[in-house]
């Protein structure tokens, strides 16, 4: 499943006895550090509160010091301090779970996310069937661009010939995002804003994603082409990532200056 973007704090939340008695703890901003960090990490697996990565390795207090950047030894008093307060179980196979994990999820985000996940995977499959079907048929020799195909199906016939074309070969997910938002835009109305009409268009779009990737990461630039899909735009909302950036930007210097 998709990692959860987003998780739900409280703005009393440093009211909480815990997080006070936390604070004034030796190391204690630390630990309160460590604890948003594990709750983002949380989001990030996506596995019901467990702290479970890729390939289910199970996040150890040492990967959690590599994870975070801290000190190994405050990373573990953090952890025993949060198993204390209840803020966390840990299981005799050493599988770290955030207690009350659905206080900090946004329940209806997570149902869109996984009604999304579902219908883009089903889409997905259909798309491995056709090109299986159509694999034996040499199309981007006989066919190239045209104003009478689909979004998609220039997509597939100038990809030979796009000079970018390796950069999207070694990042599939980007690619596959790119091939949603073709058929997002063929089944969108009307056809005459919705369509490429030339190989220059589309390719400076492509040109657009793989400038936005290199600059803000494949995960983000994939993100938001799937949230223009999932909010019906008509275009891509770029400039979101510049504020995304921009936001972060100002949270940290408000930080760095308080």
């Amino acid at each position: 499943m998709s990692e959860v973007k987003w998780i739900k704090i409280a703005t009393d939340i440093f009211d909480n006895w815990k997080i006070k008695q936390i604070k004034a703890m030796p190391e204690g901003y630390k630990m309160i550090c460590i604890w948003f960090q594990l709750l983002c990490l949380c989001g990030k697996c996506n596995e019901s509160g467990l702290i479970v990565l890729s390939g289910k390795v199970v996040a150890n207090d040492e990967l959690l010091s590599n994870i975070f950047g801290e000190d190994l030894k405050i990373v573990q008093m953090a952890l025993k301090t949060f198993e204390y307060f209840g803020m966390i179980e840990i299981s005799v196979e050493g599988v770290t779970k955030v207690s009350n994990w659905s206080e900090y999820q946004n329940t209806d985000g997570l149902d869109k996310i996984r009604e999304y996940e579902r219908l883009r995977k089903a889409k997905q499959r259909e798309r491995k069937k056709e090109l299986v079907v159509e694999q034996p048929q040499p199309q981007i020799e006989e066919h190239g661009f045209s104003q009478s195909k689909s979004n998609l199906d220039n997509l597939r016939s100038i990809m030979n010939t796009y000079e970018n074309q390796s950069y999207l070969m070694d990042y599939p997910n980007l690619l596959s995002c790119i091939e949603g938002w073709m058929e997002y835009k063929d089944q969108k109305k009307p056809k005459s804003t919705n369509h490429y009409d030339s190989e220059r268009g589309m390719k400076g779009f492509l040109n657009k994603v793989v400038t936005q990737a290199q600059k803000y990461g494949i995960e983000k630039v994939t993100n938001v082409i799937n949230d223009s899909i999932a909010n019906n735009y008509q275009g891509v909302t770029w400039d979101r990532l510049e504020k995304s950036n921009r936001n972060q930007r100002d949270v940290f210097d408000e930080w760095r200056d308080a």
